[in-house]
């Protein structure tokens, strides 16, 4: 038994299928098929199911494939600690779209500066797809709204408060919140993201039912909308983006002032290193660079 062949059943379980755990390997499914016989012959047991096709992990195949995964993650760790503060390697982080404008630079110039032989992936996504992705060790590290849901593979590390506010063009004024929202038709932000189904439970909360007329998944479109007098919105006021438009009259959402939660996740089996630790600090830096 060999780390290669640990690799390979981890990205087998990842992925799914011998085919697609190629792909990522650069391996052929024949060289992946004669590594998993070598592996089970040693172990002297079927981590495979090859009746079904695609060919599938026992239950004992899944026990050692997650086995697997922790001890490569040690030695990674082993590999990291090592190296002390010369890393180089890959890391893969992601962003949700409202945090890439202003957040991505500020964290590539830091990684850039503290690991200059680091190269690192950057994906956006929504932050359900972005949790699974690290849940499923396709991301190291992934930066989101807090999970509406509790994720126990996640580790979850608070970056930062958000505070909502109704948006409303220049020039309308209402004794509160909820009537400046009834004044206009309502812009809602798509409650596919996690942020979109935060703020539709707050309304539903406080009563507050609005005739949607616009479900959009950008908040800076929803903010142009807004401003060009389209009708009205709740948004996050976002990290290091400061509503600064002219054409927007900006309300507190609720009283006191609802917010979201920016987080850092990452999946709870991963090892510990000054390596995690120098990322964890860069995202928690944020609020204050």
């Amino acid at each position: 038994m060999n780390l290669r062949q640990l690799r390979t059943l981890s990205k087998i379980r990842d992925s799914g299928s011998f085919a697609a755990a190629g792909d990522q390997i650069g391996l052929s499914q024949a060289a992946i098929s004669v590594q998993m016989h070598q592996l089970e012959k040693e172990l002297e047991v079927n981590l495979f199911d090859r009746s079904s096709r695609p060919v599938a992990l026992t239950a004992e195949g899944v026990r050692v494939a997650q086995l697997a995964r922790e001890v490569l993650d040690k030695v990674d760790g082993i590999k990291l600690e090592a190296s002390g503060a010369k890393v180089s390697g890959s890391v893969s982080i992601g962003f949700i779209p409202t945090s890439v404008h202003n957040l991505l630079p500020r964290v590539l110039d830091a990684l850039r500066r503290q690991f200059p032989e680091l190269q690192v992936s950057v994906k956006s996504g929504l932050s359900g797809e972005l949790a699974a992705a690290v849940v499923r060790r396709e991301l190291d590290y992934a930066l989101l709204t807090a999970p509406l849901v509790e994720m126990p593979e996640l580790e979850i590390t608070v970056i930062a408060s958000e505070p909502f506010y109704v948006i409303a063009p220049v020039g309308m004024e209402f004794a509160s919140d909820a009537e400046l929202l009834r004044s206009m038709p309502y812009i809602a932000f798509n409650k596919r993201t996690w942020v979109g189904r935060h703020i539709a439970a707050k309304l539903q909360q406080r009563g507050i039912h609005l005739s949607e007329s616009i479900e959009i998944d950008s908040l800076e479109a929803i903010e142009n909308l807004v401003a060009d007098g389209f009708g009205v919105s709740i948004v996050p006021r976002r990290l290091h983006a400061a509503l600064d438009n002219q054409k927007l009259n900006q309300v507190p959402f609720g009283n006191p002032i609802d917010t979201r939660q920016l987080v850092l996740v990452q999946h709870i089996g991963k090892p510990k290193s000054r390596f995690d630790l120098a990322i964890k600090n860069i995202f928690v830096d944020l609020p204050r660079g």
